[in-house]
Order: structure tokens, then C-alpha cells, then sequence
């Protein structure tokens, strides 16, 4: 995408949080029991938004960079849209896959918004561990070769709206982890649905010799997958970081005492330009790793884990001063910025903690 075509994407992205995200929608969407509005996963359908994933070519993806703008608008307006179903990890997964007919099918999928799939990696609740425990056994039934899965998964974003799911599994024949195709019908396969600390859904899963189909080598496909998840849900805090920036400055602004603004007082402003200064920072962070994603750098394993570091620390202090700046305010649910807050420690726990990644980086050195 062009510079031209960027700043339309963002400015049409800006005039559709304006007008079709609100407070009351905030708290319509606690009581919606799948955690999103429907229509405004049409909406985005209908905006184009899914046709970022359209390959250039058979041997060129579609950049990573071009999905920064959507994810940054998402965070800055609190969406509620289970994206990660179709921009995030599946996307890394598919592909992986050697089969081009197979990796088309798939990707078609999700451009349509036909069928979105959950990336079903983690298995434990906290994050803290990568072994992979699920089991994959081939067998052999009246259909012909298959798998059967058993083992557990944890937190997978948006399990009740998906067509199926992408899961990591230990190929039992191989002692290798490999990637596994499950559709969400499939018999032996347990939901337990949870609502978020920030009114998201969630499940847990379970596989009790679960039908699936294998679909490439687990190692660089959970690899790429994570990068691509992490890469994203960073471009989603910078939206949080301008958002919670935006909406303190605003709010001292209009805030009088002693006769004149709260952001007159030389304190609080210093406090402003340090939350705009660690914002300013990830958005170079963010947008050099998503390049090095597009062009497969060998670095890119350590950038991710600096800019996961980075982006923990930035976002847990710029919601945690915008809390504080705005007072007994800053935890209604009037106002965005305890959401905010509560969605930065979503985001924190998707991906394992900055003090996981910072132990991974050290490691890396």
C-alpha cells in the first residue's frame, strides 16, 4: 500500500470509529453473548478490510504493514471484532502449507468471512510454558487416513464464531510438532466458553480423539504464527497508547482548578510528553518489525521479542498514568480509559509476559 492509499485507509478508518463506536456500544457488547455486534463485522466485510489478505502472487503473501492502520483503529476504539480470526495467526499457518490448492481454500476462507479459524497454540491459562502436550495419532478408518487429537488448549480468541480451528499438536509417529486442521462440529471436541476481563470471549478446549487433518510441519508455523500475533496485538496497543494519550490531554484541558486548566500545571504536562514520547517510540518499533516480517529477516526472532519488551512496558505505563490523570474518573464506565486499561492486560497475556520475552531475549544474546 502506497502512502496515498495509507493515509485514505486511515482516514476512513477514523471517520468509522467516529461514527459507528460509542459508549453505549461498550456496554451493549457485555451483554451480547457472542462478545461482538454482527453488523459491524459486516461492516468492515463491506469497507474492503478483509481484502488486505489477498496475495500479490502464489509466492508473495500479502504485507503484513498493510493490516497496522486496521489494527491500531481497533484498539483505539475498543473493537470487539474477533479479528485474530482472520488477520492474525491462521493467516501465518496457511501460509505454511505446501499444498497451493489446499492454502488458497483456506485463505479464501477467510477473506469471504465464511469461514474464520482460531489458532489453538497455548495450553496453559498464564502462557508460561511452549511445550506442546496435545497428541496426534494417525488412524486409519473407513474414510481413509486421518488423525485423531487428544490433549488440551487454552484461551483461543474468538472459539465461537470460528469454522474450525488451527492446532499444535505432537505427531506421535515423529515425535514432531505439527499443525492440525479441526472443524468446530468435529466429535469429541469440548468448548468452554469464558467471558474476558474485558468482555472479549474466549474457550478452552478440549480434544478426546478429536478428527483432524494434518496440514505442515508445527515448528516454523507456530513460529511465524506467533511473530504474526505478536506484531499485531502491538499495532492494537499503539492504537490503546493514542487513544488513552489523546483522551488525558483532552481531559485536563477541560479540567479546571485554581482558576485555570489542570494542563497548565508543568507537572502533569511533563507526564503528557513522557506517555507521547514511549507511544512515539513503539509506532517506529512496530512498523520496523512488520517490515522485517514482510521481508523474512533473520533477525526477526529478537525484534519480536524487543518489541514484545518494549510494548508491554510502554502500554502498561501509559494506561496506568491515564488512569491516574483522570482521578475517581478514570474507572467509570463512562469514560474509555479504564477500558483501555482493562484491554492493555488482555493483550498483556496473550502472548506470554514481558518478562518472558525479556528471559527468551537474553537467551537470544
Amino acid at each position: 500500500m502506497d502512502n496515498d492509499a495509507l493515509h485514505l485507509f486511515e482516514e476512513t478508518l477514523a471517520r468509522y470509529n467516529r461514527e459507528r463506536y460509542d459508549a453505549v456500544q461498550w456496554s451493549d457488547y457485555g451483554r451480547l453473548p457472542q462478545g461482538h455486534a454482527p453488523e459491524r463485522w459486516a461492516e468492515l466485510q463491506a469497507m474492503g478490510c478483509f481484502e488486505l489478505l489477498q496475495p500479490e502472487d502464489d509466492a508473495r503473501p500479502a504485507p503484513l504493514a498493510d493490516l497496522l492502520p486496521l489494527y491500531a483503529a481497533a484498539g483505539e476504539a475498543l473493537w470487539r471484532e474477533p479479528l485474530a480470526t482472520v488477520f492474525a495467526e491462521p493467516v501465518a499457518v496457511i501460509n505454511q502449507l505446501a499444498d497451493l490448492d489446499q492454502r488458497r481454500t483456506l485463505l479464501d476462507g477467510l477473506i469471504s468471512g465464511e469461514r474464520p479459524l482460531g489458532y489453538a497454540h497455548r495450553e496453559t491459562a498464564d502462557g508460561a510454558a511452549d511445550a506442546i502436550a496435545t497428541t496426534a495419532t494417525a488412524s486409519t478408518a473407513a474414510s481413509g487416513t486421518g488423525w485423531r487429537l487428544s490433549g488440551d488448549k487454552a484461551m483461543v480468541i474468538g472459539a465461537d464464531v470460528c469454522a474450525g480451528f488451527l492446532v499444535s499438536a505432537i505427531d506421535a509417529a515423529r515425535g514432531a510438532p505439527a499443525m492440525f486442521l479441526v472443524d468446530a462440529a468435529a466429535p469429541g471436541l469440548q468448548l468452554q466458553r469464558y467471558r474476558c476481563i474485558d468482555d472479549g470471549i474466549a474457550a478452552d478446549l478440549r480434544f478426546d480423539q478429536v478428527p483432524a487433518q494434518r496440514l505442515c510441519d508445527g515448528a516454523a508455523a507456530v513460529a511465524a504464527a506467533n511473530a504474526r500475533g505478536t506484531i499485531l496485538a502491538a499495532a492494537e496497543a499503539l492504537g490503546i497508547m493514542r487513544g488513552a494519550n489523546r483522551d488525558s490531554t483532552e481531559y485536563l484541558r477541560e479540567r479546571r482548578q485554581f482558576g485555570q486548566s489542570l494542563l497548565g500545571f508543568q507537572a502533569l504536562q511533563h507526564r503528557l510528553v513522557e506517555m507521547l514520547m514511549r507511544q512515539r517510540e513503539c509506532e517506529a518499533l512496530v512498523a520496523a518489525v512488520a517490515e522485517a516480517f514482510d521481508h523474512a529477516s533473520p533477525t526477526l526472532p529478537r525484534q519480536v521479542l524487543v518489541l514484545r519488551v518494549a510494548v508491554a512496558r510502554a502500554l502498561r505505563h501509559i494506561t496506568r498514568e491515564a488512569v491516574q490523570l483522570h482521578g475517581g474518573m478514570g474507572v467509570t464506565q463512562a469514560l474509555r480509559i479504564g477500558r483501555y486499561y482493562r484491554r492493555a492486560l488482555m493483550l498483556d497475556s496473550l502472548h506470554g509476559t514481558a518478562d518472558q520475552a525479556l528471559e527468551a531475549l537474553s537467551e537470544h544474546s
